[in-house]
């Protein structure tokens, strides 16, 4: 246990049915077998509100309580799911994300809160302005121009579709392990958002 350190973020898990979705769009997509495209697990995408990094396991208990303090300060809201797009464009595409809309001002105004509570407790504060999105894919690096081209031009004809609305009413502390096969995460704590 001495000097364990436990790598973390918040985020806002999932409802079944939209990684359900995610999964059957993913299928879809990748029926070109693109093999310079790596898809991410729909069972394992989230929305990532804060990455912590690797924090020292004594340290985790009040991050936890600053967590509570802030769920206690918001109400639920939904979500839904929106256009697809690429960071940082699709000429130089490297992440393929699925947007969200709704209630994206409840949505912003619990990741500063959130932003806010980790910063007094030492953690570094985004610097870059949050983006309401889930990663769908990964382009590899070795990726040709022209490979790139290819996959944002067939994603850029598979609209994701509106589906039924995301609920949110938690947020939840997640652990993070690094494996060979990919990262396995597992919720630490979760608070419900139970302002009025």
């Amino acid at each position: 246990m001495n000097g364990e350190t436990i790598r973390s973020f918040i985020a806002i898990e999932l409802p079944a049915e939209l990684v359900v979705r995610m999964k059957s769009y993913q299928s879809g997509l990748s029926a070109s077998r693109l093999r310079f495209v790596k898809w991410v697990d729909p069972g394992s995408i989230h929305l990532t509100l804060k990455f912590l990094g690797n924090v020292d396991a004594k340290r985790i208990e009040a991050v936890k309580g600053a967590l509570e303090a802030v769920a206690a300060l918001h109400r639920s809201f939904q979500l839904t799911t929106g256009r697809t797009g690429f960071f940082p464009g699709p000429q130089r595409a490297r992440v393929f994300w699925l947007g969200l809309e709704g209630d994206i001002v409840e949505l912003s105004g619990l990741q500063q809160g959130i932003d806010r509570a980790m910063a007094a407790l030492g953690f570094e504060s985004e610097s870059r302005p949050f983006t309401a999105h889930l990663t769908l894919a990964r382009l590899r690096e070795e990726c040709s121009r022209e490979q790139r081209l290819e996959f944002t031009g067939l994603a850029e004809h598979a609209a994701f579709g509106a589906g039924p609305p995301i609920k949110v009413r938690s947020v939840s502390l997640m652990r993070s392990r690094l494996t060979p096969q990919g990262a396995v995460y597992t919720r630490l704590a979760e608070y419900e958002l139970n302002a009025v």
